[in-house]
């Protein structure tokens, strides 16, 4: 799972450096490695003490960071974004269905 995890959260931040350029919103590379850091703390943990979704985290974190709402969907953030969330999503269904 921890390949997983990382690879989750480096391909939230491709697709959140790409959707920033693309809508031209700036911010300093420290903002990307505390995200980065976020994510781990959040998704490193087991399964059932997880409180919220990559997205999620993503959202809120930028919210905070930012004072933006911006509601980025994992659409935004590009299909290699979209099959790591799907692959974690599938390893929780399994952790939880077992």
């Amino acid at each position: 799972m921890k390949f997983l995890v990382y690879e989750l959260v480096s391909e939230t931040i491709r697709g959140l450096k790409f959707y920033f350029e693309k809508n031209q919103i700036e911010v300093r590379e420290e903002f990307y490695k505390e995200l980065m850091n976020t994510l781990n703390m959040e998704l490193s943990k087991p399964f059932n003490e997880q409180t919220q979704t990559p997205t999620q985290i993503l959202n809120d974190y930028i919210k905070n960071k930012l004072n933006k709402n911006l509601k980025i969907s994992p659409h935004e953030l590009g299909s290699e974004f979209n099959n790591s969330l799907v692959l974690w999503g599938i390893e929780k269904a399994k952790f939880f269905h077992d």
